[in-house]
């Protein structure tokens, strides 16, 4: 059972207020007043950035190549890049033997480690579903601290007023929109909402600029980013020697072997560097095995012991425009209300209730004219905005914003 994605369902549908007190539960998704038509975020912003992107996407021809797929995950619509990206595409990996399911095999493997050290595709939020259940089994074993590369890492020396609001704010339930770049993903919102609830602590330790403005090789931007993220990370755990810390990355960062041809990813380095011995696991070396997911065999075309553990999840399907693993966990087709008419993109973001317009959303969808696409939300009371965002070529000029 995917416990902690059910458990905030269930904690959004009775009302847990941040003090703990409950409401009387909601049966059903409710919107509390109209839709609020918003302009375009200010262009200054994380979110007035990400919406630039999307309004390079052609509506009448989207596809992952470039950063496109990453942006349309971002706004709601995998279905649409499915079919395009490498992401998505089924592998032939064996079956691990006789493992038992796949987060039973974690935890029991965690508890011979301080870090785990989990990875996930920027297009598939099912990755970051699972990185939720594995918080949520690590939490007992004493697991308290969750590193997060999307976290913003570049004020943490600044002033508390210039810092992000989840350092700056550190008791809010939800993440903000100026969290970090990746955050502003609906699930990645959902997995803060539950690291949140669990008690972790929260840390960045991306990797800032170099320190020379001489451009560098492709190879020498990558060991530099790598470099710096093992060693902000080994520091933390210098002056902490006694933490458990999860680690959430990106595709090849959680990788702990050196590579053929010399490239040295994060979690190598800090194996390294502090001497412990990490629970590597990848989500994104296999996929489409099963019809549930299960662990499986590295292919032998990996470097041996790059990853711990493979986690093969399904091939995804889509109804309505929607994943539909987040159904299977307990939310809700939701129609979208009546709107005055469009062209290019429209987003329409659902908050609950009470929230500002800075929390990440429970929910995002960008639709086009005439498409019939759900949103997808736990039960509870809700407020809807619409933003308009007219589709430019690519070389335009940015976005005029409100």
């Amino acid at each position: 059972m995917r416990s902690a994605l059910r458990l905030l369902a269930m904690t959004i549908a009775v009302g847990i207020a941040p003090g703990g007190v409950a409401a009387p539960p909601e049966p059903a998704v409710l919107f509390d007043g109209a839709v609020d038509y918003a302009p375009v975020p200010a262009a200054d912003t994380t979110a007035g950035f990400q919406f630039s992107l999307l309004a390079a996407i052609d509506p009448a021809l989207p596809t992952a190549t470039g950063q496109n797929g990453q942006m349309l995950s971002l706004f709601g619509r995998e279905d649409l890049i499915a079919a395009s990206s490498d992401d998505y595409r089924a592998t032939r990996c064996a079956p691990a033997p006789a493992t038992g399911p796949a987060l039973d095999a974690i935890a029991e493997r965690a508890r011979n480690t301080s870090i785990v050290i989990i990875n996930e595709s920027h297009e598939r939020s099912e990755h970051r579903g699972f990185s939720a259940e594995v918080a949520a089994r690590l939490r007992p074993l004493g697991y308290t601290v969750l590193a997060m590369e999307a976290l913003d890492n570049s004020g943490v020396a600044a002033p508390l007023r210039h810092r992000a609001p989840f350092l700056r704010e550190p008791a809010l339930p939800y993440f903000s929109n100026e969290d970090g770049f990746y955050l502003g993903e609906s699930g990645f919102g959902r997995f803060g909402r539950i690291a949140k609830r669990l008690g972790y602590r929260l840390l960045p330790y991306e990797a800032g600029s170099p320190p020379s403005a001489r451009p560098m090789t492709r190879e020498q931007s990558i060991a530099f980013r790598e470099a710096e993220q093992a060693r902000t990370l080994a520091a933390f755990i210098a002056v902490n020697p006694s933490v458990k810390l999860l680690v959430h990355v990106g595709y090849s960062h959680a990788g702990e072997v050196p590579m053929p041809d010399g490239t040295v990813w994060m979690a190598a380095r800090l194996k390294q560097q502090t001497g412990i011995d990490p629970l590597t696991i990848s989500q994104t070396t296999c996929r489409g095995g099963g019809d549930a997911t299960r662990l499986a065999v590295l292919p032998a075309d990996e470097p041996a012991g790059r990853f711990d553990l493979v986690v093969d999840h399904p091939t995804a399907r889509f109804e309505r425009g929607r994943p539909v693993w987040r159904r299977d966990l307990g939310d809700q087709w939701v129609d979208v209300p009546a709107m005055r008419p469009f062209t290019g993109w429209r987003v329409i973001e659902a908050r609950l209730a009470g929230e500002p317009v800075t929390a990440v959303p429970m929910d995002t969808v960008a639709v086009r004219p005439g498409e019939d696409v759900a949103l997808l939300l736990p039960p509870g009371r809700y407020t809807l905005r619409a933003i308009d965002v007219p589709a430019r070529p690519a070389g335009d000029p940015p976005l005029r914003t409100g």
